[in-house]
C-alpha cells in the first residue's frame, strides 16, 4: 500500500491561521500577516515580520502536488490548508466587521 494525501477538516480560528500563513502562488509565496512577497516555499519564517509559518495555502494545489508531497515529508508539522476555504472565511470576516 502507498500513502496518499487526503483533505481533513479541522476547526481553526481564522486570525490564528492568518498570523502564521504562507500563501503560495505559481512563482512564489506571500506572508498573510504582513503581505511580504516573493517568499520561497522552504522558508520557515517571514523575512519581514519574522512570523513562523505554521500553515501553507496553495492557490492551485493540483499544479503543486510534488511540492506539497516534498513539503509534507520535510516539514510534517506544517498544516496545508485549502486556499479557497481560507479566502472565503477572510471575506466573510471582513463583511461582518464592515456591517457592524
Amino acid at each position: 500500500m502507498s500513502e496518499k494525501l487526503v483533505r481533513v477538516y479541522k476547526k481553526f480560528y481564522i486570525d490564528e491561521i492568518k498570523a502564521h500563513l504562507l500563501i503560495y502562488g505559481d512563482l512564489g509565496g506571500s506572508c498573510a500577516a504582513c503581505q511580504k512577497m516573493d517568499i520561497k516555499i522552504d522558508t520557515t519564517h517571514c523575512p519581514e515580520c519574522k512570523t513562523e509559518f505554521k500553515f501553507i495555502a496553495f492557490r492551485n494545489p493540483r499544479s503543486h502536488m510534488p511540492k506539497i508531497q516534498k513539503l509534507h515529508a520535510e516539514r510534517p508539522q506544517v498544516a496545508i490548508i485549502d486556499y479557497e476555504d481560507y479566502n472565503h472565511h477572510v471575506g466573510e470576516q471582513k463583511a461582518r466587521e464592515f456591517l457592524k
